[in-house]
């Protein structure tokens, strides 16, 4: 997936940095602060899952949209019950309009988060 997505996102406005690990994944996610986050459902050691409960349960990095690629199809039930937290899903194979199409869909979350919290409410 990481040769992938460095051959599709070579001549874009995206930038790549590759994790091989949710423990390497989440020390990058920590010190680099990214915009969106593609995870894979199948890593060694622990599941793309894990790296998306780990990033939705803390403060600093809940906000980060999460892309999930997957082989795995039951999307009603089961361990599928787990992309529901994440932000966006695609189906694996994947071509270079789906992973342009979630990333555009990453940035218009992005810029309703922005928005939102530039907005300061005053209660008197």
């Amino acid at each position: 997936m990481h040769q992938t997505l460095e051959l599709f996102l070579a001549n874009t406005e995206y930038s790549l940095i590759s994790a091989r690990s949710v423990e390497e994944a989440m020390v990058l996610v920590r010190s680099m602060n990214p915009d969106i986050v593609i995870t894979d459902a199948i890593m060694p050691l622990e599941s793309g899952f894990c790296l998306i409960e780990r990033l939705k349960s803390e403060p600093d990095t809940a906000n980060i949209p999460v892309i999930l690629a997957t082989i795995l199809e039951e999307w009603n039930g089961g361990v599928m019950d787990a992309t529901r937290k994440a932000d966006i899903c695609i189906n694996k194979p994947f071509y270079l309009a789906d992973i342009i199409a979630s990333l555009e869909k990453a940035k218009g979350m992005i810029a309703a988060i922005q928005a939102v919290e530039g907005v300061t409410l005053k209660f008197s």
